[in-house]
């Protein structure tokens, strides 16, 4: 079996990382501390959390949740995103999703230890992208970022 090799569009990835940083800068206060939340309602079926998790003088760490109030729905469908944010490059990576770690935008050689796409990377930033999009453009929240574990509602 000839399988062809994946060939990673790098220049999607990188359009992707820069909408996805100019989205979240859209949504994170002017002055980035870490340990600070804020909640973003969308509709009456979804909340997103946004959490300052690490800062640097170059990178931010942010983790962006996405919750539903129905507990056990909640409990099917909670999704987690660890974005690092390149404050020179002005691009966001996602870093981490569900644990998962090590997201790359090709696998090469080896398998992998759990199932994934070879386009993980991409569907990821897409994902995200679309999240971040739909927080812009219909979100409400509180207008102060509060620390982490304190609802702003």
């Amino acid at each position: 079996m000839n399988r062809r090799r994946y060939i990673p569009d790098l220049k999607e990835l990188h359009s992707l990382a820069e909408r996805n940083y100019a989205s979240l800068s859209q949504l994170l206060p002017a002055t980035l501390v870490q340990g600070v939340s804020k909640h973003i309602q969308v509709g009456e079926q979804f909340d997103f959390e946004l959490s300052i998790e690490q800062t640097a003088p170059y990178t931010t760490d942010v983790l962006v949740t996405q919750n539903r109030p129905d507990p056990v729905a909640n409990e099917l469908t909670a999704v987690q995103f660890s974005v690092r944010l390149y404050h020179d490059a002005r691009m966001a990576e996602i870093i981490d999703c569900q644990g998962a770690g090590a997201l790359t935008a090709i696998r090469p050689g080896q398998a992998p230890k759990r199932a994934s796409q070879q386009d993980e990377k991409r569907q990821l930033s897409r994902l995200l992208a679309d999240w971040l999009k739909l927080c812009v453009q219909q979100g409400r929240s509180a207008l102060d970022w509060v620390p982490n574990g304190a609802h702003s509602f």
